[in-house]
């Protein structure tokens, strides 16, 4: 119990500036067809971004239905990685390690705070087959990633980050505290819960699913609320977080000229 009850014990947070933002997490499975399901739910959430793991074809394209919403989309058919965003994205960049797997990272800007979110999708905690086949390999693949990769890339950006993903890891795995470690990242769970995300029998039956789908936050970033979604055909669960950041120091510091010059305004009148 020691490892589960922390995860429902509220955290103390600061106050951050700036509008909310939105993030919709989504690893739709190869096989599900509910595409309609998806888009309904995040045309209801309104996120700031969506993103969706394992999209296939024809998924691509019945995602473009979110454009009237989400008009800048960025797609890796390569990774089957599809992103939606609210907001226009300054920067991108597509990692990929091992064979069909990788991380996208986007950079935004918010209510005046910037921000890295990256995207990334873990292979499998487990693997089948001979030993030395593909299974095993991408197994050994994710946990060196895990290790050190993608922590050590996290630890050079500078902007307030935020990593959403299957990581086809727990928070009890070795692999994933190591990565919390490297990275300086915190679970945006905390507090809220196990959330479990992932069930080949059914994914909304807590008994029955575990938490493989993650949402990862810098100190700089407070979390207000994060869920998980209904069962949409898919073996995971989507998962979604509403966060917010504080605004750069640059713009506190054009803030405070513009109060001093407001006060200077009101002083001569």
């Amino acid at each position: 119990m020691t490892e589960i009850i922390p995860w429902y014990i509220p955290k103390l947070s600061f106050g951050a500036s700036g509008e909310p933002m939105g993030l919709f997490l989504f690893n739709v499975s190869f096989s599900n067809t509910q595409y309609a399901d998806a888009i309904a739910l995040v045309k209801e959430e309104k996120p700031t971004i969506a993103a969706f793991l394992e999209a296939k074809d024809p998924w691509p394209k019945q995602l473009e239905a979110l454009r009237e919403v989400l008009p800048y989309t960025i797609s890796i058919p390569e990774l089957n990685i599809e992103v939606y965003s609210r907001l226009p994205l300054q920067e991108s960049e597509i990692l990929e390690y091992g064979k069909s797997r990788g991380l996208v990272k986007l950079d935004l800007r918010i209510a005046g705070a910037e921000a890295s979110v990256i995207v990334t999708h873990a292979y499998p905690q487990f693997y089948f087959g001979k030993q030395g086949d593909l299974g095993e390999q991408g197994w050994q693949w994710r946990n060196q990633d895990l290790e050190d990769e993608i922590g050590n890339y996290i630890k050079q950006i500078e902007k307030p980050v935020v990593l959403i993903g299957d990581l086809n890891v727990t928070m009890w795995s070795p692999y994933y505290k190591r990565l919390i470690e490297s990275s300086g990242l915190r679970d945006a769970r905390a507090g809220f819960g196990i959330l479990p995300t992932l069930s080949q029998f059914s994914p909304a039956n807590p008994w029955l699913a575990i938490p493989v789908d993650h949402c990862l936050v810098s100190r700089d970033v407070k979390v207000i609320k994060m869920r998980t979604g209904p069962d949409l055909g898919s073996a995971h669960l989507p998962v979604i977080t509403d966060i917010a950041l504080r605004a750069s120091q640059k713009s506190e510091v054009r803030s405070q000229k513009l109060e001093v010059r407001s006060q200077k305004s009101e002083v001569r009148s």
